[in-house]
């Protein structure tokens, strides 16, 4: 399993919430998870159909990165 699947797993099982960069560097996967989920990778690959990777600004100001439909 590549490190980008394996963030994208991570964010899936947030179950909506996403999650912030501090997150995603807390599970150790990458040392630039952020670019791991940029083209580098191309993430797009484990997303299921119908899916997307976005990036979404809380109310308390926080980035997230999240999976919606559509």
């Amino acid at each position: 399993m590549t490190q980008a699947a394996r963030l994208i797993d991570a964010i899936r099982r947030t179950r909506g919430r996403g999650m912030t960069y501090l997150e995603l560097e807390m599970l150790r996967v990458s040392s630039c998870p952020w670019g791991r989920l940029r083209s580098g990778e191309r993430p797009e690959r484990f997303l299921k159909a119908g899916e997307k990777l976005a990036k979404k600004t809380g109310a308390d100001g926080l980035v997230r990165f999240v999976i919606t439909r559509g």
